[in-house]
């Protein structure tokens, strides 16, 4: 498979710029997709770890085209290596919206990553895996939410933007949540981090409507 020759591991290319050019092929040509999803079965963890990192670019600009692969990602997430496993749940948060079904089967995967994992980057996306899944409806919003919850009460400050962006899809789809959602951000007004204050008082000012 030549395509994977192509990838930076493969290249001797310690930036990420070869995965982006064959990311880019990809794009232009999603089948050459099939071919870099049996990279994600590879021994050679380099090889592995490119694999994904190319179905997360592709991701951000053309979930559409990683969807049909989403069971090629999961098992990634209990991969030993932390930048597989970032990249894993990082792409799953681009598609999270278009596989309600499939993600509602691997929420306690998320919250477990959330509360166990030693990276801050597994654990943001996987919040923002969970964020995104909440804006499918009712029903993910409600099942997001606790989770959610749960996330900023064991992180606080550290997640909370990711924590807040999922609060705002859940309002989106479930007002009844106002009051609640109000009272857990009151005391991220006055946050250290500016980016986290901000998003409380838009959230303050919304559920006080």
């Amino acid at each position: 498979m030549e395509i994977l020759n192509q990838l930076s591991s493969q290249k001797g290319d310690k930036t990420e710029i070869a995965n982006r050019l064959v990311a880019e092929k990809c794009i232009a040509n999603p089948k050459i997709l099939a071919e870099i999803a049996i990279g994600l079965e590879e021994a050679d963890k380099k090889l592995q770890s490119d694999c994904i990192e190319v179905f997360t670019i592709v991701a951000e600009v053309k979930p559409e085209f990683i969807v049909p692969y989403t069971e090629n990602i999961l098992p990634l997430l209990y991969n030993k290596e932390t930048k597989t496993r970032w990249e894993a749940v990082h792409t799953l948060s681009f598609i999270a919206d278009k596989i309600p079904d499939i993600i509602v089967s691997v929420l306690p995967a998320l919250q477990s990553l959330i509360e166990k994992d030693k990276s801050t980057i597994v654990r943001d996306y996987a919040i923002g895996t969970v964020a995104n899944y909440a804006k499918v409806s009712a029903e993910t919003s409600e099942k997001s939410y606790e989770i959610l919850k749960f996330a900023l009460e064991l992180w606080g400050e550290k997640h909370a933007k990711q924590v807040f962006k999922g609060f705002n899809n859940v309002l989106n789809n479930c007002p009844d949540y106002n009051a609640e959602i109000n009272l857990l951000v009151q005391s991220y007004l006055t946050a250290n981090k500016k980016v986290v204050a901000t998003e409380a008082k838009k959230i303050v000012k919304r559920t006080e409507k």
